[in-house]
């Protein structure tokens, strides 16, 4: 029973659960054993190791059943980790390097790598640089909580030999021992003291690296103000010179294509050939592409692995996000090369208001006569949800023009004195001014008298002759109104006199008088009707 109990406790029971990360209490105050010390204990726990390799190999050779075989050779394998383990904790102490490679194996031929594999060293630099700032903390950390779970397992197999050699003792003091038993117990103790003393090798060994690491400081601000500093004058200079190579290759084929152009004169031409405007975006491309990859050349001359990386992951992003607007980019492509359903040099209407399509780009001028210095500009998405139309030789572009008299709402007059695509001024007669929103004039009610107008009267004539005839009458009244008229006006400002006659009761006739003016009376429009009425009447009198 109590055997039992023992080999349970030491093969079963023994619990390694995780310790909390936090620094021991004591482990500042515990001074490490002595480095030469250290170094003698792992030898002999290595030899120790071997020696019992070499006797579990002569075991194998003695040993028929499979299953005994098997079980031994697992028992080899263990104990060649451990060897391994304590060699490298020895190197390592010895070295004071964290990883050593002293394998001293050929060079093999690397198979090549898979686009993973690809990817990973991609992408390794960038992490390992990421995790560089806390190398030193995350390493005390790591340590301290091995040293927490080996002062745990040290303490069990310290329980668990002293329970062998209670046993031992007890059988010793017996009055009938028992051999076998006292063999076994013997064998058991023995391989739980090789472990007590792998266990106490280990924490002197990474005790003696903690003392090491708190030598050369374990300081989280100091690795910041480093990696900055590395930053600032490593990785700022490779920042600002592949900006300043982008720049310079980017700018300067825009410029020298500018230049290029200018020389040999084709932008004064409104509409351009469709070979010219494939070139202008196939130079835009080109220079844009140029401009990463040299800037891209500049980061892999420099070998900064970190913003090479960054910068490719950056542009791959960027693809995947234009594939989804992929039908988007190519309807622009097709404005650019004048392909779409807005046309250079043609109308498109916006609020009401006609606008002519200047040279389409990412962003288009569009202008209009009327209103001239005037101009909107417009993002290519925004053009591109429009339709144009081709302009018929002298079609108008606006109601009227900066200068013109109109008539509001049929009766009012007033002149307009400026003409912007956000609104209209005008100003009626007596100084008054009015702004009047662009999409309000629209609608208005107005009439443009610029062109020229006409102004009617209606005139009662008494035939006292009757033997005189009307056509005879009207050709009186005609040459006597315009008589009239004209001592008030100049003679090309009347451009037609009307008279007819309307109707005629006995001795009563109707006439109808109507002058036609130009468009420089604009401004007496109200007080023409009133003239035009005097010399009526001025003219009756004569006959």
């Amino acid at each position: 029973m109590m055997l039992t109990a023992v080999v349970g406790a030491c093969f079963g029971q023994v619990s390694e659960s995780p310790a909390p990360v936090v620094l021991p209490a004591p482990l500042s105050q515990e001074t490490p054993p002595d480095k030469k010390e250290t170094l003698r204990a792992l030898l002999q726990t290595r030899d120790g190791i071997r020696a019992a390799m070499d006797e579990q190999r002569k075991k194998i050779q003695t040993t028929t059943g499979d299953s005994a075989k098997l079980e031994i050779q697992q028992q080899i394998e263990i104990l060649d980790k451990r060897r391994q383990e304590v060699e490298r904790d020895f190197t390592v102490l010895v070295t004071g390097l964290q990883s050593t490679n002293a394998s001293g194996s050929p060079t093999q031929k690397v198979a090549p790598l898979s686009i993973q594999d690809e990817m990973s060293q991609l992408l390794t630099p960038i992490f390992t640089d990421l995790r560089a700032l806390t190398q030193k903390s995350r390493a005390f950390q790591e340590l301290a909580e091995e040293l927490i779970r080996l002062k745990e397992r040290e303490e069990q197999e310290k329980r668990a030999v002293a329970e062998i050699d209670k046993l031992l003792a007890e059988l010793k003091a017996s009055k009938t021992p028992d051999p076998v038993l006292r063999s076994a117990l013997n064998e058991t103790r023995k391989a739980f003291q090789g472990r007590l003393d792998e266990v106490t090798s280990r924490t002197a060994a990474v005790q003696h690296q903690l003392g090491e690491l708190k030598i050369t400081g374990v300081s989280f601000w100091k690795d910041l103000g480093l990696q900055v500093k590395h930053f600032v004058f490593i990785r700022g200079t490779n920042i600002l010179l592949a900006l300043l190579v982008f720049m310079v290759i980017f700018f300067g084929l825009r410029t020298s294509y500018a230049y290029f152009m200018k020389v040999i004169a084709v932008r004064k031409y409104q509409r351009l050939s469709f070979m010219l405007r494939v070139l202008d975006v196939a130079h835009e491309g080109g220079a844009l592409l140029l401009g990463l990859s040299a800037a891209l050349l500049v980061l892999y001359a420099r070998g900064d692995w970190l913003l090479g990386g960054l910068s490719l992951l950056a542009l791959g992003g960027l693809l995947m996000t234009a594939k989804t607007g992929i039908a988007r980019h190519l309807e622009q492509l097709q404005f650019l090369l004048n392909l779409g359903q807005v046309r250079e040099g043609e109308r498109v209407i916006i609020a009401g208001v006609p606008w002519r399509v200047g040279t389409i780009y990412m962003f288009t001028q569009l202008t209009n006569p009327a209103m001239p210095g005037a101009s909107l500009r417009l993002p290519l998405q925004t053009l591109a949800a429009m339709t144009s139309r081709p302009s018929k030789l002298g079609e108008a572009w606006f109601p009227c023009e900066i200068g013109s008299w109109i008539l509001v709402n049929g009766s009012t007059l007033a002149q307009v004195t400026d003409i912007t695509p956000e609104h209209v001024v005008i100003s009626y007669q007596g100084g008054l001014k009015r702004w009047i929103p662009m999409a309000t004039f629209i609608t208005m009610d107005t009439a443009s008298l610029s062109g020229g107008f006409s102004r009617s009267i209606t005139l009662d004539y008494h035939v006292s002759d009757e033997s005189m005839k009307a056509v005879d009458v009207v050709k009186h009244l005609k040459t006597a109104i315009r008589e009239c008229l004209l001592r008030s006006i100049r003679s090309e400002e009347l451009r037609d006199l009307k008279v007819e006659l309307q109707n005629s009761q006995g001795a009563i006739h109707v006439y109808e008088v109507t002058a036609l003016f130009t468009g420089g009376l604009a401004p007496q429009y109200q007080s023409l009707q009133a003239l035009l009425q005097h010399a009526a009447a001025e003219a009756s009198n004569r006959l």
